[in-house]
Parts: structure tokens; C-alpha cells; sequence
């Protein structure tokens, strides 16, 4: 309802004589909704802009399997990269799926921490969000042996200098092409039997500078995601990974 003159100047001399601490709640009792939705507002706008400037490009996507990487290393794998191409690790990134764990261990405590691990990986995959692997051999093993590591061979002869630095250190495994593995699990009379190929689809890191100064007790391999589309940022990690003495 629309006040009168002298109901608006009546207001108005009510509020001249309250104190500071009354005319805050006659303001908050009578103004709180467009308060609040204004507070909602600004505090939507601030996230909003601490996003756009905090957020980071993302150049690769890389995830540790199985390994412990230090902080020297870590750094030199995410902030050395970025520099090294020339940008500016304030940002841009490599984003790091750290702690990731693969193991065929029946063990409760292991089973489901690798099951764990392998939904994170197979969920960062379907959303082409995964590029590089680095692994210790078993995790190597089971990524290969299910087909999720690309054929590296021809992917690294796009770049001549990088493929005769480390075409000696191209590691070949299995890939199961098929498999009776649901019928062998549900009845074990059921001998297991699978049709393979072997694929060079990994990189032997350990004896490349970088990896060898980590002082790694296992060997520590490199594969590349089959359906990764950040290819050419691919070819520049790797070659950044092993030129580095």
C-alpha cells in the first residue's frame, strides 16, 4: 500500500530518534529479503570472479599409478613442463591424478582401493580428461593387457629426433584382444582362454635423467591413453621428459 506524504515524514522522524543499534533492526526486519538476495548475489558474482581469475588452462592430463612421486619431481613433471613450452605456470597446468592405485590383489583393503583407482581413471577417460600414464610395471601390465594404451610407435615417429632418443626404450606387452573371463569367473571348471597381441605401448623411463635422480626402486613406464586428443602436447611431454639431462 502506498504511504501518504505525512505517513512517509512521520516515518522518517521515527527513525531519526532511534539509536544505531534500533535503526539496524528496523533496516534488517523491514529490508531482510532484498538483503539477502543481494548478500546471494555478491557472493555469486565474487565466486564467479575468483573462478575466471584462479582458473588455470589445462595442457595435459596426467596421472601417477602405483608410484610416489616427490615433491622436486612433481613440480618438474606440472611447473617445468609449462615453462619449458614458454607459458606461464600462473596459468596454465598439468592436471595430476595423484595416488591412483591398480593391483589384481584379491586382499579387501587393496580390492577396493584399486577398484577405487580404476573407476577414477576409466571416468577421467570417458570424459577426455586423461592423457599420460606414469606407472610401475604391474599397473603397466593391467592397463595394457585391457587395451587402454595406445600403440606408440607410429604416434612417435611424427617426431624424428624424439623417436631415435628413445625407440631403444619402447616396451612391447600385451594387449587381450578377447577374452572368456566372465565364464572362467563364474565357473572356474571353465578354462580361461584369451586371444593377444603384443604392442610397443609404453616408454621404459627409469634410465632418462629426470627419473633416474628420483632414485625410483622400480622401474617406472610411460603410456599414453587411447583416446586421448591432445596428441602433439603429448609428443612435447615426452620429449620434455627424456631430453632433460
Amino acid at each position: 500500500m502506498k504511504l501518504t506524504e505525512a505517513e512517509r515524514k512521520e516515518n522518517r522522524e521515527a527513525i531519526a530518534r532511534m539509536t544505531i543499534p534500533q535503526r539496524i533492526g528496523y533496516i534488517f526486519e523491514y529490508y531482510k529479503f532484498p538483503l539477502v538476495l543481494i548478500l546471494i548475489s555478491a557472493v555469486a558474482l565474487g565466486s564467479a570472479l575468483y573462478y575466471r581469475i584462479t582458473r588455470k588452462d589445462t595442457l595435459l592430463y596426467l596421472a601417477y599409478a602405483n608410484i610416489a612421486v616427490g615433491d622436486t619431481l612433481d613440480s618438474a613433471l606440472d611447473e617445468g613442463f609449462t615453462r619449458s613450452i614458454g607459458a606461464d605456470p600462473g596459468k596454465s597446468e598439468v592436471k595430476v591424478y595423484r595416488n591412483l592405485y591398480l593391483s589384481r590383489d584379491a586382499s579387501v583393503q587393496n580390492h577396493q582401493y584399486a577398484y577405487a583407482s580404476r573407476l577414477k581413471i576409466m571416468a577421467a577417460m570417458t570424459d577426455g580428461q586423461l592423457d599420460v600414464l606414469l606407472m610401475n610395471r604391474e599397473a603397466y601390465d593391467i592397463m595394457s593387457s585391457g587395451g587402454y594404451l595406445m600403440p606408440l610407435e607410429n604416434v612417435l615417429k611424427r617426431n624424428e629426433t624424439l623417436y631415435l632418443r628413445i625407440s631403444s626404450r619402447l616396451t612391447k606387452n600385451i594387449v587381450i584382444l578377447e577374452d572368456n573371463d566372465i565364464e572362467h569367473q563364474l565357473d572356474e571348471s571353465v578354462p580361461y582362454q584369451a586371444v593377444t597381441e603384443t604392442v610397443a605401448n609404453a616408454v621404459l623411463l627409469s634410465s632418462f635423467a629426470l627419473f633416474e635422480q628420483a632414485g625410483f626402486s622400480d622401474d617406472v613406464y610411460l603410456g599414453v591413453v587411447g583416446n586421448s586428443v591432445r596428441m602433439d602436447m603429448v609428443l612435447q611431454y615426452i620429449d620434455y621428459l627424456t631430453a632433460i639431462t
